[in-house]
């Protein structure tokens, strides 16, 4: 079964598997590109849903590939410091760690004070070659949401993503700001036991990192990006916040249970990405870019066929990856599409940056 023959049934715009050319998706949302070979492709476009569902159960398994050498590829082998603390931590919040401060490449370890849990709180920052030099240009910031068990140490690999498609050429200086939202903490609000992730990352972090950095503080300028629990708390935060973020892209993303078919313990509580999709759909349509990675074996891939029916009963764009032959691995589908995710990423934060560069 081929990319057109599905394109047909399922209502949305596709590019041949194994395109090598980037190039926009035909009525996709700017920014959508063409892989590089193996990587299946769908941009949706509004037509009337017919077969949706279906097609992406049959897309993982159809379109499926064997994983290739990409262009794009960066050897991402996980630092076995940055999770030593991993052994420690339960689901419990008393066992939780906030703050962890190591030294590793390419980023710098930062802290603030949490008013709302009254708390250190760190994170990592990347800042692009240029920075220091540059005194009068300002950058947009990619906010990256770890997965569960993970921090701000964990998963700061994904630097060197970010550096590297930087230093091709084939996006703009850019930071990366890797956050600490608790190892289970769903990118929630949980006042009950103390942790405040939400309020941290959206009333906390970002004003102190617009203070301390030299940031496009603006919608325009900023997106989110991240892994399994991340992934799924970066686009609920996108969704709920269309006015903060204008991105998200989400790897493996925890996208939550479809609401018409909850079990009675898994009910939607009016706060999931669902919830907010529908509710700011005005707000999100045109103005906020989603890019879903998530691999054919993940676990995560059956959550994915719901939500993105939802989004396109909505008239909501989005871009979508199925990599056949990758589980729940944040670094086997980093090296596969984390640049694609960044280049998708830039074409919605390059018109801000390009506004404000100063007039020679």
């Amino acid at each position: 079964m081929t990319c057109s023959i599905l394109s047909r049934i399922a209502g949305f715009a596709s590019l041949p598997c194994g395109a090598g050319a980037a190039r926009r998706a035909r009525g996709g949302p700017p920014g959508a590109v063409a892989p590089a070979a193996g990587h299946p492709v769908v941009s949706r476009r509004p037509r009337a849903p017919r077969g949706w569902a279906l097609f992406f159960l049959l897309a993982g398994t159809a379109l499926g590939a064997a994983p290739v050498v990409h262009p794009d590829h960066v050897d991402l082998p996980p630092n076995p410091a940055a999770v030593a603390y991993k052994k420690e931590i339960t689901r419990d919040p008393a066992t939780w760690q906030w703050n962890l401060p190591l030294a590793l490449p390419l980023v710098t370890h930062g802290v603030i004070r949490s008013a709302s849990m009254r708390r250190e709180v760190g994170y990592n920052i990347y800042l692009p070659p240029g920075y220091a030099a540059e005194s009068a240009l300002r950058y947009p910031v990619v906010y990256y949401c770890h997965g569960a068990t993970g921090s701000e140490s964990s998963d700061t690999s994904v630097a060197r993503v970010v550096d590297a498609q930087i230093g091709k050429g084939h996006i703009g200086p850019v930071i990366c700001v890797f956050v600490n939202a608790g190892h289970y903490g769903g990118y929630r609000d949980r006042p009950e036991v103390n942790v405040m992730a939400e309020t941290l990352i959206v009333r906390e972090l970002i004003p102190e990192i617009d203070r301390r950095y030299r940031t496009l503080a603006a919608r325009e300028g900023r997106v989110l990006l991240g892994f399994s629990m991340g992934g799924g708390g970066a686009v609920r935060l996108a969704l709920k916040y269309p006015d903060l973020f204008c991105a998200a892209a989400s790897f493996g993303g925890a996208l939550g249970p479809d609401p018409a078919a909850a079990t009675p313990d898994r009910v939607s509580d009016g706060e999931d990405a669902y919830h907010w999709a529908t509710a700011n759909q005005a707000k999100i349509k045109g103005r906020v870019g989603l890019f879903f990675v998530v691999g054919q074996e993940d676990r995560m891939f059956p959550l994915h066929a719901p939500f993105l029916q939802h989004l396109h009963g909505l008239g909501l764009a989005f871009d979508y990856r199925v990599l056949g032959g990758v589980g729940h691995d944040l670094w086997g589908s980093m090296a596969r599409c984390g640049g694609e995710a960044m280049r998708f990423l830039a074409s919605r934060w390059m018109p801000a940056r390009m506004a404000s560069i100063p007039a020679p």
